[in-house]
């Protein structure tokens, strides 16, 4: 399998800036899944060496959300009948480690100023609609996001060339794509079409070492964050390498506040595509990666099956 265009055939296509609306047929609801083809999931299959097995979700009860005015804390009740025991468990899909869907985040002022286009051209009528089942999350589980992936430990490698230190809470810390490229060569890094890109910043860790009481200012103040740079030369990157799914332990993959547009979020989910994962657990993953000089593995995944979801909790491991 190829890619459907040339990045710079992409550039040229109407409609938003950069969407790929279309490209895989006119009923697609896969995006950039696609790539992952039974060549690319034989693929992963070869990367297993060490029989190893690591998680890769926060807790879902006791991870904060970071937006709890609006994202409010998971309720998990427990209910005695009789001689059984159920539990009824009530979320927001963007708590704790997560995968936002395409219709989690818009093109902003596309077609006109004061509208929201989503995935596909779907409005924001359409979009918020729980009957509309159309880009739902439960395509990320009939279609599971499980091929090869390759974590680059920009945290580690950052440390290791004495560059300027990531900066988590109080100012927006870019991380460009030399340094993306770098650190990926330096592990022996080279992606194939449907592969998964997994970076880790260090952000859950620098927010776990802090206080109940720092968690809750950081949280209220929602200022900026580390994250890939936005611009051409990162979408560039990204649809080049063939890449059918991104991770990052951070709460946005790319720098937050976005400094530019098309930003990154709008790009991957309402044009291309490709899922995003945020807040993922990467830190049992970089600590065995490390150990065993081994920075490609076997990546699976299976959400929520739920028709028209918005967003999934991930059930995601790493298999070395």
């Amino acid at each position: 399998m190829s890619l459907p265009c040339t990045f710079d055939e992409l550039k040229s296509r109407p409609g938003p800036p950069l969407n790929a609306w279309g490209l895989y047929g006119p009923d697609d609801e896969l995006g950039r899944l696609n790539l992952i083809t039974p060549d690319a999931v034989k693929r992963a299959s070869q990367a297993v060496k060490q029989g190893i097995c690591i998680n890769l979700n926060l807790p879902l009860s006791s991870f904060p959300s970071l937006a709890p005015s609006v994202r409010p804390k998971i309720k998990h009740e427990v209910h005695h009948r009789v001689y059984c025991i159920d539990d009824v468990v009530t979320f927001n899909t963007q708590t704790s480690t997560q995968w936002d869907g395409f219709r989690h985040f818009p093109y902003k002022h596309y077609p006109k100023q004061d509208q929201y286009t989503y995935h596909g051209g779907m409005t924001e009528e359409e979009a918020k609609d729980p009957s509309v089942t159309k880009y739902g999350v439960q395509n990320y589980a009939r279609k599971p996001i499980s091929s090869r992936a390759h974590l680059l430990d920009v945290a580690s490698y950052v440390k290791r060339h004495g560059l300027p230190p990531l900066s988590y809470f109080d100012t927006s810390t870019p991380i460009d794509l030399e340094t993306l490229v770098g650190c990926a060569e330096e592990s022996g890094v080279y992606f194939a079409l449907g592969d998964i890109c997994i970076i880790r910043t260090g952000w859950t860790e620098a927010f776990l070492s802090l206080t109940e009481e720092e968690r809750a200012a950081v949280l209220e103040k929602r200022g900026g964050t580390v994250g890939v740079d936005q611009g051409e030369d990162m979408l560039r990157w990204h649809w080049e390498q063939g890449i059918s799914a991104v991770v990052s332990d951070t709460g946005a993959y790319e720098v937050y506040p976005s400094p530019k547009s098309p930003s990154i979020h709008e790009v991957f989910l309402a044009g291309w595509g490709l899922p995003m994962g945020e807040l993922f657990d990467l830190r049992e993953l970089a600590a065995t990666c490390e150990k065993y000089k081994q920075w490609t593995f076997m990546f699976t995944s299976m959400g929520l099956n739920l028709d028209g979801g918005i967003a999934t909790p991930p059930n995601a491991q790493a298999i070395l």
